[in-house]
């Protein structure tokens, strides 16, 4: 037998989507600004090149990150469309 997420009113299956696009919303944001903190690094003329090299796998890693939590931000927001429409 299958497991199956368990059965929640419609109201509250709302407030869960509603509060996991907030969080989204702040973690895409939060990680936007790490990207920005480690690709400024890189570019501080007067660091030596273990810092650059560190400052640029933070900036890919917090790509990668915002690349992640974008897409799960867009597909809550797909999901909040469509139970307004049911």
């Amino acid at each position: 037998m299958p497991n199956h997420a368990p059965v929640v009113p419609a109201a509250r299956a709302d407030q869960f989507i509603t509060q996991s696009l907030e969080l989204a919303g702040v973690s895409l944001e939060t990680v936007e600004k790490l990207r920005t903190l480690f690709r400024t690094i890189v570019h501080i003329p007067d660091n030596n090149p273990t810092t650059q090299e560190l400052a640029a796998l933070g900036a890919e890693l917090a790509d990668g990150w915002a690349n992640v939590i974008d897409c799960e931000r867009e597909d809550l927001e797909r999901l909040a469309a469509s139970t307004l429409m049911n």
